[in-house]
């Protein structure tokens, strides 16, 4: 069996702030039953308060819970994909691995931004249109950060592409925020092809829609994190970082959710990235 891992360990190096929740030790350890039985709730909890279909049965996928060895936290593809498989290591395999996953609260939120990409993944014709925008010889999180990392003028393009995003989401009026999404698609189409002309890499078709597929979990995250009671969220929308683009499509999904614009029926099954979604509903 062929597996595939596209979508790497979830911001290893990220800081993660600690929160006032129920620590990670060895002394509250939880069983597998007690974590697979945590994790069924809380899909319920998704399904009902954040993200409609989350548990439904035609969308589940197994998941492999590991007591020990190295740290896994993915979706594990397959060619059949009745094989596919979350992969999940323990809250305290995982804090040896990711130092700043102090609580329990945060690893489940983390291990459902994980889940909801197998959600995605159960979409069959959005994920392969995802899997078809991707470069050859690219790896999804460590190319994209290296552009930002390595390059000032992809930097100050994005920089101005990501504070009209945050403009669009402070904005109080509908008519505002689609005339500075606007812009904001305009700069973005400027920094995508220059991607490609200066550097021969043709991102065109993959950056949204890896926006699309790492901010919807992302909010799930978001959304997670604060229904367990954790109120210090700025870190998952911080638009400053290489891996922005999580944040990005936090974004776009949060301007919806102000302005009270339905998606979350039709995102996977009719469009196939926030952008389109979003520039379609704002006309």
């Amino acid at each position: 069996m062929k597996h595939v891992f596209l979508l790497l360990v979830f911001l290893i190096t990220v800081a993660i702030p600690h929160q006032a929740q129920t620590p990670i030790s060895d002394s509250t350890r939880l069983s597998k039953e007690q974590v697979l039985a945590q994790v069924g709730e809380l899909k319920k909890l998704i399904d009902e308060k954040i993200w409609p279909t989350y548990n439904d049965p035609a969308y589940s996928m197994e998941m492999n819970y590991y007591e020990e060895g190295p740290f896994r936290m993915h979706l594990d593809q397959a060619e059949d994909d009745t094989l596919a498989r979350m992969e999940c290591s323990s809250p305290e395999i995982t804090i040896q691995a990711v130092p700043s996953v102090k609580t329990y609260e945060e690893w489940y939120a983390m291990l459902m931004h994980e889940c909801f990409h197998g959600f995605q993944y159960k979409h069959t014709e959005f994920w392969n249109k995802m899997l078809a925008s991707t470069p050859e010889n690219f790896i999804t999180s460590d190319s994209l950060k290296a552009l930002r990392r390595n390059y000032e003028w992809y930097r100050n393009i994005l920089s101005k592409e990501n504070a009209l995003l945050k403009k669009a989401y402070e904005a109080s009026d509908i008519h505002e925020v689609r005339h500075i999404l606007t812009d904001f698609y305009s700069i973005r189409d400027e920094r995508l092809k220059a991607v490609k002309d200066r550097l021969g890499l043709d991102i065109i078709e993959f950056y949204p829609i890896i926006e699309t597929v790492e901010g919807s979990a992302r909010y799930i995250e978001y959304c997670l994190a604060r229904e367990q009671g954790i109120t210090d969220t700025d870190w998952m929308t911080n638009l400053d970082s290489n891996s922005c683009y999580y944040a990005s499509g936090l974004y776009l999904i949060l301007i919806m959710d102000k302005f009270g614009i339905p998606y979350k029926d039709e995102l996977f099954l009719k469009y196939n990235t926030l952008t389109e979604l979003i520039q379609n509903k704002t006309r």
